[in-house]
């Protein structure tokens, strides 16, 4: 009975989730069109924060349970746990980086100046932290998480929710191409790894809302670089580096982590 319940639980989540998701692609359909603006991608941002703050706060509160149960901290805890996660990409995808350059697998030139360069990468920092970091992480690693977990070890937990949060994207459009097939289970995989071993959802948000913004930055629809060997820096510098290297600091700032562990938060 108690596994019968938190599946209806998650599933009416991940449903209500799916519907915002396509809402906010309709809606940045109509208002945007063909052409990219970075006003309406940041208003359209907005909106999905607001949803999914209503959508899970309205469970929290059906299920009677705290925020502090789905893997929220204290303040002082949660901006720790985001710098952590923050940190965790950025020092070792900044290596990478430099390693791609350094041995020629990738070229880049700033194609803008220095000042519009920091004022664009802010703006898309934090559209990113509003339209994805911060509700993905909050659906998925804090509210679907907690719930499998409070049936399920940490282990199985992971597995499971890389496989929810793999078909969530395919039904918000996400999956559209054989890398995206191939990244999202993966990147679904580091995220929930990193939300397990720090236990706090904050740490995944940091995470999430550093490789996307990098990511996205690069894209020629932003005008601020003009990149070769785009795939190089995705797959080493962006990926594969800083989950291995994030792997063994959560290792050493985490070590006491029992994957066996269930945590039970239905009273």
């Amino acid at each position: 009975m108690k596994s019968k319940n938190m599946i209806i639980k998650i599933g009416v989540v991940l449903l209500f989730s799916i519907l915002i998701w396509r809402f906010i692609l309709y809606l940045n359909g109509i208002l945007s069109g063909d052409e990219y603006s970075s006003t309406i991608h940041f208003f359209t941002a907005l909106t999905t924060t607001i949803l999914s703050l209503i959508l899970i706060n309205s469970a929290l509160r059906i299920d009677k349970i705290s925020w502090q149960q789905i893997g929220m901290g204290d303040f002082h805890k949660n901006i720790i746990s985001f710098l952590v996660g923050t940190f965790l990409w950025v020092v070792p995808s900044f290596i990478g980086l430099v390693i791609c350059v350094l041995v020629g697998w990738a070229e880049m030139t700033v194609t803008t100046n220095l000042n519009q360069l920091l004022l664009r990468i802010l703006i898309l920092y934090i559209t990113v932290f509003l339209i994805e970091a911060f509700p993905e992480e909050l659906i998925i690693r804090g509210y679907i998480y907690s719930h499998v977990n409070s049936i399920y070890s940490h282990w199985v937990t992971l597995i499971i929710q890389t496989m929810i949060f793999s078909l969530f994207a395919y039904f918000v459009g996400a999956m559209y191409s054989l890398e995206q097939l191939l990244f999202i289970p993966g990147y679904g995989f580091m995220l929930g790894y990193i939300r397990a071993k720090s236990e706090n959802v904050w740490t995944s948000i940091g995470f999430h809302a550093a490789i996307m913004t990098a990511s996205q930055i690069l894209n020629p629809i932003h005008g601020q670089f003009d990149v070769n060997g785009i795939f190089a820096i995705r797959f080493f510098a962006f990926n594969l580096l800083p989950y291995v290297l994030g792997a063994f600091v959560l290792e050493y700032i985490y070590p006491e982590h029992k994957w066996n562990e269930i945590v039970s938060i239905i009273k």
